[in-house]
């Protein structure tokens, strides 16, 4: 198989009162009193809605940041998630606190090289209202099996993350297969509850929300093996894509190893849960190590998929190719092939940030240069999304190097590793969570920026660190993973 290095995998939110833990101490509970603590978003009351990503249903999304290289009880590369909490003026670090295996109520131990904090998604499994957070350990030794990988849900509450949580592995724990490694959350089956979808290295395993779910020790998971899948799994995301109302589970799998070749596929949500059978046609990839970035580009209400590489070696047609959602799946005799100019880096998030009714893309590229030519230092862009698809005609690009944002660019910060769109304000538009995991010697960083009137802005702009959260900060690649978007 080609080697590869994964990008950002679709991430969760929040935290109130858990652990915060000092590298080499135990857990110790650290929890500040922001000032909007308990003040609703004037969006959010006026709407009557949940805010995604809100965990504890104060009309503010929060957000969460993966740091699996983190030290925790002494342990190395243990991992941990650090919490902070959405307000009126924007992400409010004066409340935070820090998740771990050493943390009350979370199931297991910190390990060496665990790497709690792999993958961070949300949703609301349990369908209170109330986000909850789901964190992969995705090097975790189950019994003999090394690196099988685990799966931690912390359920939310009024107060922020409640000591309720459950933690599981894979039916079968195998060695290596990185349990959580790549994971999607969405509501399939169209209950109310977000259902959660798990790579387990060959197929996929999903959970079912359930309002008993945070009672269910051990919970019950149905496998499927993803269209054109067999030997592995390289990317999940969900969306709705034909409009149904039921998520549906986008999948990018491939059937040999080395993996010469992959498919795109779609699994239908529907009454009875996910099917096995693919909506629509199947896409042949070059090679499996395509991310599909979901989204509704053209607002018709029907999700489309974006696919992207990192590969040099693919053809340039099938980077940022549109696959417009239609009642019957994926469009595959008439993909939209990107036009505009070419973008280094990897399509990361769809999201509407100007608030148009067209999802944008934000395209991650680790690789931009800082000024004076050191590499790796990062950059963002968000190209437009309208009704005849992307455009790069009033694109944006941030960095560190941007001015009103926080900090300088350095070489080898990899700024944009990871993004995070979500309402931090509660004006009703996405913001944007960028991380930067490699910063400062590899402590990490995430940097926010807020939606403006037309788009992003430096305004306001915050560059956060382990620090600020009361965290570990060597080495812990803070930013590595981030909070984000499970479904529409």
């Amino acid at each position: 198989m080609r080697n590869r290095t994964r990008g950002a995998v679709g991430v969760a939110i929040g935290v109130a009162v858990t652990a915060a833990v000092a590298a080499g101490a135990g857990a110790v509970v650290s929890s500040g009193d922001g000032p909007d603590q308990k003040r609703p978003s004037p969006a959010a009351a006026t709407a009557g809605k949940t805010t995604p990503g809100d965990i504890d249903h104060d009309g503010y999304a929060d957000l969460g940041v993966g740091a699996p290289d983190g030290t925790v009880s002494g342990k190395s590369k243990a991992g941990y998630v650090g919490v902070t909490y959405g307000a009126e003026d924007g992400v409010d670090t004066g409340r935070h606190s820090t998740l771990s295996q050493a943390g009350a109520g979370v199931p297991g131990t910190p390990e060496a090289g665990d790497h709690f904090g792999s993958a961070v998604v949300r949703g609301d499994v349990d369908g209170d209202g109330y986000g909850d957070l789901i964190v992969a350990a995705n090097h975790e030794a189950i019994g003999d099996a090394k690196r099988a990988g685990s799966v931690t849900v912390v359920f939310g509450s009024k107060d922020g993350l409640s000591d309720d949580a459950i933690a599981f592995h894979a039916p079968k724990a195998t060695a290596y297969a990185l349990f959580g490694d790549t994971m999607a959350v969405g509501d399939y089956n169209h209950d109310g509850r977000d259902d959660i979808a798990i790579s387990d290295g060959t197929e996929v395993q999903v959970v079912n929300g359930a309002a008993n779910l945070r009672e269910t020790a051990t919970p019950k998971m149905s496998g499927v093996t993803p269209p054109g899948g067999g030997a592995g799994v390289e990317h999940l995301s969900s969306g709705d894509i034909d409009g149904d109302g039921f998520a549906d589970l986008v999948t990018v799998a491939y059937q040999d190893d080395p993996a010469d070749e992959g498919t795109l596929g779609v699994l239908p949500g529907s009454s009875t849960g996910l099917k096995g059978t693919s909506l629509g046609e199947d896409v042949p990839l070059p090679f499996a190590s395509y991310r599909a970035v979901v989204g509704d580009i053209n607002g018709d209400g029907k999700d489309d998929v974006v696919t992207d590489t990192g590969f040099e070696d693919g053809p340039d047609d099938a980077r940022l190719r549109t696959y417009p959602g239609t009642a019957t799946g994926l469009d595959t005799a008439h993909p939209v092939n990107w036009t505009g100019k070419r973008q280094n880096g990897m399509a990361s998030r769809l999201t509407d940030i100007d608030g148009d009714g067209h999802d944008d893309l934000v395209v991650g590229d680790t690789g931009a240069e800082a000024p004076g030519g050191y590499n790796d230092a990062g950059a963002i862009t968000v190209l437009k999304g309208t009704e005849d698809w992307l455009t790069d005609a009033g694109a944006q690009t941030f960095s560190l190097d941007t001015e009103g944002v926080p900090g300088e660019m350095a070489g080898n910060d990899k700024f944009g590793e990871a993004v995070s769109p979500a309402d931090y304000n509660g004006d009703g538009k996405p913001d944007l969570a960028v991380g930067v995991p490699n910063r400062t010697e590899g402590a990490g960083a995430v940097a926010l920026l807020y939606a403006g009137a037309d788009g992003l802005t430096a305004e306001g702009s915050a560059l956060i660190g382990p620090s600020d959260l009361g965290s570990p900060a060597d080495d812990a690649a803070f930013g590595l993973e981030l909070s984000g978007p499970a479904t529409k």
